[in-house]
């Protein structure tokens, strides 16, 4: 899996850096931009990124650790980064803002709740009325959508809150369950077998309908359309998931990395690589384009992309250095204790 998350985590950079550099610092393209074209083209590698938050349900479910107090903590914790980046990144005014890590925190949360008291079918339910009923839902509630709650559930129309509960629980919900049934099956053909069929028939029913990913809106990119989107396009993630976590799990499940290689620094180093990012990101590209304009392809405009994906390497080895390794030598003195 260490290679599929490599994936995801490189075209997150490479979506951000992008997008940091050729829109405004609201997010917004102009369509005279001579990045305009190829990026409506491109949204489509956004699916990479959609898948996240399912690679987090996934690995929670791996990790075999998601009894309720633990899970508390993580989420704690979690969301603590959250709005710290927010703060440091955009300003006090964007404290409350909410973002993939906050949502993460919560959606773990609940799915520790549900398999404490119900069986794991509990997280199949809720993730299908979660991912069905977002439409409807938001038809109820956006009248109420200046409620902080509300936004955490349904989103919001200006930009304050993305990765709403309904629909994008469904998504870590389904990762989860991906992983379970992984395990209760050893991994077995006939499971990776299902788990594809599933993914193809959504993608390719999505494909015949010519809706293969999100659209660009340029007012602002980050909009709506992507964060608070039509039914179809949690199905076309969820196919497009599960064919990303059967292809990794047949092909690369046993191919080893080097310790402080790329592959294995983005996928270790997911969550500190995203908030790292974030924020030099931001900065850097407010920087160059005081300096010279960004809308066309240019020298600075790859360098930075470069630059970007180098600083994620870096950012990738020093978690493991310094957090996992540190960990790991912290464990094995209590254990000899």
């Amino acid at each position: 899996m260490d290679t599929v998350r490599f994936i995801c985590v490189a075209v997150m950079v490479l979506v951000h850096a992008h997008l940091m550099l050729v829109a405004d610092k609201y997010y917004v393209i102009a369509e005279t931009s001579g990045f305009f074209k190829i990026t409506d083209q491109l949204m489509f590698i956004g699916l990479f990124i959609t898948t996240l938050p399912m690679i987090a349900g996934y690995v929670f479910r791996m990790g075999g650790e998601y009894e309720f107090q633990g899970t508390v903590k993580l989420a704690i914790l979690l969301s603590f980064l959250g709005f710290f980046m927010n703060v440091v990144t955009w300003g006090v005014d964007y404290l409350f803002s909410w973002n993939i890590l906050q949502f993460i925190s919560l959606s773990l949360v609940v799915i520790a709740i549900l398999t404490k008291f119900v069986p794991v079918s509990g997280v199949f339910l809720l993730s299908l009325v979660t991912i069905f009923g977002a439409e409807l839902l938001r038809g109820f509630l956006f009248a109420f959508s200046d409620n902080y709650l509300v936004t955490i559930f349904v989103g919001a129309t200006d930009g304050s809150a993305y990765w709403a509960f309904f629909p994008w629980f469904g998504i870590v919900g389904i990762g989860f369950l991906f992983a379970h049934y992984q395990l209760k099956f050893k991994n077995s053909g006939p499971f990776r077998i299902s788990a594809a069929l599933v993914g193809v028939v959504l993608v390719a029913a999505a494909f015949f309908r010519d809706k293969t990913g999100p659209e660009l809106d340029q007012f602002p990119v980050w909009s709506p359309t992507i964060f608070q989107p039509e039914t179809w396009l949690i199905l076309v993630v969820i196919g497009f998931s599960l064919v990303l976590l059967v292809f990794g799990n047949t092909f690369f499940n046993k191919v080893r990395h080097s310790k402080y290689g790329i592959i294995n620094s983005y996928s270790r180093g997911i969550l500190w690589i995203y908030i790292a990012q974030m924020f030099v990101g931001y900065k850097l590209s407010l920087w160059i384009k005081s300096l010279s304009p960004t809308d066309e392809p240019s020298l600075v405009y790859f360098s930075f992309i470069i630059f970007m994906f180098g600083f994620s390497w870096l950012v990738g080895v020093l978690s493991i250095k310094l957090l996992q390794e540190k960990k790991m030598v912290i464990s094995l003195r209590k254990t000899n204790e």
